[in-house]
């Protein structure tokens, strides 16, 4: 027993044998862990690997490994290697692949329900130590490989129907494209404005949030410049108190809202510095409107 557990770690030995399925189906069904199990271009085409407890290949090195329609259902694969692993047509789903290097590794056709990725892909979390410790070359090269990844999942996530999840991976894509754009160029601006604004399409929320921020930001500039109103000239006033100011910004508010919704009731009509702020709010308003539909139908639809 002792050798047959060297051989699976021994990074020498051969595990492209066709004997090797049979025998680590074998091993699992003992019920010892695999982990850390060295099992480089192993032929493990149509290996039965799955259980309700899932079997523990944690930290193994699955390099090049062929397991094409092997069952991975529940499969513990957290903090494996495995760089161009060929998983088509397998079934990894309720699998966890936190920490996985999963560069380059071929998924057509893959079963990927309810996976376990872990928060970010195992390159990104690389790329920012590297970035911190002031390696730029080497954070360059990890933000580009998590972009691969991120892309070859958005991708067999798309191609499955699961549109949440290939939207999830698109999320992390776009990102990790910012990285890659000179600090600070027009495109990475523009990049990080459309990801606080939508996320890249991806998240209606934001732009409600967006929406809100612009209708009481604008009302702090229409209190503190002035308005007119059916009442007489309203602005911020000092000795007014706190109650009748804050009366005067919920008109504002008021406003803002009638502005940004380019409802323009007549009511209240802006003057001096306030007149561009209304104009710009406005141009705003009619654009984000238009965007909040176009993002949350989108997600609808793929849902």
């Amino acid at each position: 027993m002792e050798d047959e557990f060297c051989f699976w770690h021994d990074p020498k030995a051969p595990k492209d044998g066709p004997d090797v399925r049979q025998r680590l189906e074998a091993w699992a069904r003992s019920g010892c862990s695999m982990e850390g199990f060295v099992l480089r271009q192993a032929r493990l085409e149509g290996a039965r690997l799955s259980s309700q407890q899932g079997f523990d290949l944690r930290r193994a090195d699955l390099s090049r490994a062929n397991l094409q329609g092997a069952s991975l259902f529940n499969l513990d694969l957290r903090g494996a290697q495995l760089l161009k692993a060929d998983f088509s047509r397998a079934n990894l789903n309720h699998a966890k692949l936190e920490n996985a290097d999963l560069l380059g590794a071929m998924l057509e056709g893959t079963k990927l329900e309810e996976v376990d990725w872990g928060a970010v892909a195992l390159q990104e979390e690389k790329a920012h130590g590297a970035a911190a410790a002031g390696k730029g070359e080497e954070a360059a090269r990890l933000f580009k490989e998590a972009e691969e990844v991120y892309r070859n999942l958005r991708r067999t996530y798309d191609s499955s129907g699961y549109f949440q999840d290939a939207g999830r991976f698109f999320y992390r894509e776009m990102v990790m494209r910012r990285k890659l754009m000179p600090r600070w160029s027009a495109q990475r601006f523009w990049s990080k404005l459309v990801d606080l604004v939508c996320g890249y399409g991806e998240s209606p929320p934001r732009v409600l949030l967006f929406s809100f921020f612009n209708i009481f930001g604008a009302a702090v500039f229409y209190l503190f410049l002035g308005v007119h109103t059916a009442h007489g000239f309203l602005v911020f006033d000092v000795q007014a108190g706190i109650e009748e100011n804050l009366w005067r910004y919920l008109t504002c508010v008021y406003y803002s809202v009638v502005t940004f919704c380019t409802i323009g009731y007549g009511d209240i009509v802006p003057v001096g510095y306030a007149r561009p702020i209304a104009a710009v709010e406005g141009f705003i308003g009619g654009f984000n409107m238009a965007l909040f539909i176009t993002v949350f139908s989108k997600k609808m639809t793929r849902s």
